[in-house]
């Protein structure tokens, strides 16, 4: 049996993912099938996509001109730690300790 083109034109966006291969790209795909609320709202946070940007300032993901950080009047202006991908930012503020400005 051959599957709906539909199902295999999602399955190949999902394999094109990092860390998702074919196979779990079709479990995925069948899962939306048959589980149309998720879909939807997969759908929702993939549009909400348009309306990210970057960061004037800092090259960080953001919702407008500027991102959180660049916004945050608290932050350390006198410190700038050069990141190579938005990536290495985010795991530099999950660990809780660096409060300065970024350049990505």
């Amino acid at each position: 049996m051959r599957y709906p083109e539909s199902l295999l034109k999602l399955a190949r966006a999902l394999s094109r993912l990092p860390g998702i291969g074919p196979k779990t790209a079709q479990r995925l795909s069948l899962h939306l099938a048959f589980h149309r609320e998720e879909a939807e709202e997969l759908e929702r946070a993939l549009n909400g996509l348009k309306a990210l940007g970057v960061c004037r300032i800092c090259g960080n993901l953001a919702e407008g001109d500027l991102c959180p950080i660049c916004q945050d009047e608290t932050r350390d202006r006198s410190v700038i730690a050069v990141v190579e991908t938005v990536s290495d930012l985010f795991a530099l503020e999950r660990s809780g300790e660096f409060h300065g400005l970024y350049h990505v």
